[in-house]
């Protein structure tokens, strides 16, 4: 097989182009089989290349995905799946914490207003155990000074002390104190002045109850934490969270503002709620 020898594949080769009419030579173009076989490998090479990347490139999932309607709204399907499940589980912690807020009235209702058997029992036994004639004249004026405070004043000496005495709070905002809690004068929070655009913080952890517009107190924010405790704040100039939300202790809740009627400049009004009565936050926060 002489023609298949390494001799065969470089014999060299003219290409001659000529003019028909005066049948001049033109152009020339030396060649052998060996140049001719590399060159249309080469262009078959490159063609078949370009064909991969083309292939790979239309059946990409990106493609896929824009050209067949109904992956794309199965993967719309999916997110909102995803989206509404994150909305029932905020709405969730939502309805338990206003459940465990009702069922903590009532308790209280029934315990210490006697609307219940228990409450009945315990207000007999305290009447029968004591002798109002052996009362001295002191105990007599402590008493009547004690009668005469808002009822709604919590004091801290009891359980209720020792319930929130052993929760760590976070200061809601760092400014001047420029009025105290007041019960005889119905001022039943702490107002604190700071900077412009100041930043209001929860005290602790716990489920936004509220947080919308009132007329009197402009933007205002209610937060349900453990041990049936609620912190309110008032005066907001914005609000930065929404009900339901579930919030860290010290995180940003709103803006220190100067919104509704009962204001006279930029400041919160800070107050806190422990079994529906309010409480000296003070007492329990290092302002």
């Amino acid at each position: 097989m002489k023609w298949r020898t390494w001799e065969w594949w470089k014999s060299p080769f003219i290409m001659t182009v000529r003019n028909r009419q005066t049948l001049e030579e033109v152009w020339q173009l030396p060649y052998t089989r060996i140049s001719v076989f590399l060159v249309m490998g080469g262009i078959c090479f490159f063609i078949f290349l370009a064909c991969m990347l083309f292939a790979a490139w239309f059946f990409s999932p990106k493609n896929l995905i824009g050209k067949d309607d109904t992956t794309r709204k199965l993967i719309l399907i999916n997110q909102t799946i995803d989206s509404l499940s994150q909305v029932v589980q905020t709405r969730d912690k939502y309805i338990q914490s206003i459940q465990k807020l009702l069922q903590a009235d009532q308790d209280y209702l029934k315990n210490d207003f006697g609307t219940g058997e228990k409450g009945e029992g315990s207000k007999k036994k305290v009447s029968d155990s004591i002798d109002l004639n052996k009362i001295s004249d002191v105990d007599k004026k402590l008493r009547k000074e004690i009668e005469q405070t808002d009822r709604n004043l919590v004091g801290l000496a009891g359980g209720a002390s020792i319930e929130l005495r052993e929760m760590f709070f976070f200061q809601p905002l760092k400014g001047l104190v420029t009025e105290k809690y007041n019960a005889k004068e119905k001022h039943f929070g702490t107002d604190i002045v700071a900077e412009k655009d100041a930043p209001i913080k929860s005290v602790a952890e716990g489920t936004v109850i509220m947080a919308s517009w009132t007329d009197d107190t402009g933007y205002v924010m209610m937060i349900q934490h453990q041990s049936k405790l609620i912190s309110v704040y008032k005066h907001c100039s914005v609000l930065l969270k929404k009900t339901g939300d579930f919030v860290q202790a010290g995180e940003i809740l709103a803006i220190i503002g100067n919104t509704g009627a009962l204001t006279s400049g930029p400041h919160l009004h800070f107050e806190m709620w422990y079994e529906g009565n309010p409480i000296n936050a003070e007492k329990i926060i290092n302002f």
